[in-house]
């Protein structure tokens, strides 16, 4: 008798132990990818080198940890209810220039806490002239980290205000 609990007890405890690392196993994998925060917006660069302040589509990528996270590509996407229901969201891969000496370059790899801008010409035949609802950076697992869709709004807002005023004038 005594020497069947102390076999249920070690069958216990060894159920207990495999569960912990099957738990572990799935946390590490899941959750403890590293996380990237994206924000979009349209900038003003001053600096004495320039004649007149240069305006500038800024795409800034900051890792929040846990580890190194490598940024791969730019993604921007169309996206609404009714593309949704008819499964005709649009995803398009937008390339920067990468002579622009003021713009950090594609691949890029972060630590944690390191942040880096990339910076896209804001001129008419910018893709804000599209309708586009998303824009994100793509990491090396092949997650998307898209900014808030308030700052793509906000972005095309400019947009609108500065190049409708320049067609009405």
């Amino acid at each position: 008798m005594k020497i069947e609990i102390i076999a249920i007890l070690i069958s216990c405890a060894s159920i207990l132990i495999a569960s912990l690392s099957l738990g572990w196993n799935i946390y590490r994998d899941i959750m403890l990818k590293a996380k990237l925060k994206v924000k979009f917006g349209v900038a003003l660069i001053t600096h004495p080198t320039y004649n007149e302040p240069l305006e500038r589509l800024i795409i800034s990528a900051t890792n929040f940890g846990p580890g190194k996270i490598t940024c791969t590509m730019i993604f921007i996407k169309s996206f609404s209810l009714w593309k949704k229901i008819t499964k005709k969201t649009e995803l398009a891969l937008l390339i920067h220039d990468y002579t622009d000496p003021l713009s950090e370059n594609l691949p890029c790899e972060l630590d944690i806490g390191d942040g880096k801008n990339f910076m896209l010409k804001f001129d008419k035949d910018c893709f804000l002239s599209e309708s586009c609802t998303h824009i994100g950076i793509q990491d090396s697992f092949g997650r998307i980290h898209w900014a808030s869709r308030k700052h793509v709004k906000e972005a095309q807002k400019s947009y609108l205000e500065k190049f409708n005023n320049q067609q009405k004038s």
